[in-house]
């Protein structure tokens, strides 16, 4: 495991790309854009579309995913599950949680894991891990399954050194805004840095 620098770029919605050394990986590229893939170790969380886009996938990709991804591709898959830890190049890579949280009291909970990279810097999917105190948490800020007190929470108990917004690719520019003002306050308030990174801007570690 690298101890370098960890550089994070967001891109749209949940999906990011991180870079330590000469390693590369791209978590959940979905339905609503992606960058380019190519040479790049590619995590999925889940398999709703918002996160998993099959058409941008080959079978030259090297991808790990939870089964039910798995079983949505027909190309080859590394499946990992809760309490795994797997090393690509300058990563070592911990998958953590199982269950996506409830959306609605209708539907099952489905299949959902986080990543935990170099023990620095945690892609939740669409859950809340309860992991404390890593350098940079990914925190999902919308979707029907998710209110700004579900993440005040996660801050107060779990306090992140540092945390970025992620899964807002639903909202327009009044809610993004909206967004900011409260994770803003609640960095404050619970001891995190919020890092406001819009899709393309990066911050490293």
């Amino acid at each position: 495991m690298s101890a370098g620098p960890i550089k994070i770029t967001r891109h749209i919605h949940a999906c990011v790309e991180i870079e330590c050394g000469s390693s590369r990986l791209i978590i959940d590229p979905g339905s609503f854009g992606a960058p380019d893939l190519q040479g790049a170790t590619i995590l999925f969380t889940h398999n709703h579309p918002d996160h998993l886009d099959p058409t941008i996938l080959d079978q030259s990709m090297d991808i790990y995913a939870p089964r039910s991804v798995a079983h949505a591709l027909d190309i080859e898959v590394h499946i990992v599950d809760h309490g795994h830890t797997f090393t690509v190049g300058d990563f070592t890579i911990e998958v953590v949680g199982s269950k996506h949280a409830r959306l609605i009291h209708a539907q099952g909970l489905g299949e959902n894991i986080g990543y935990l990279i170099n023990g620095r810097v945690l892609h939740p999917g669409d859950a809340f891990q309860p992991i404390k105190a890593v350098e940079l948490a990914l925190l999902p800020v919308n979707g029907p399954w998710l209110k700004m007190l579900d993440i005040e929470d996660y801050l107060k108990k779990y306090t992140p050194t540092n945390f970025a917004g992620i899964h807002d690719g639903i909202v327009n520019d009044y809610g993004l805004a909206i967004n900011k003002k409260f994770l803003t306050l609640l960095a404050s308030e619970y001891g995190s840095n919020y890092v406001p990174l819009k899709v393309g801007e990066s911050f490293e570690i």
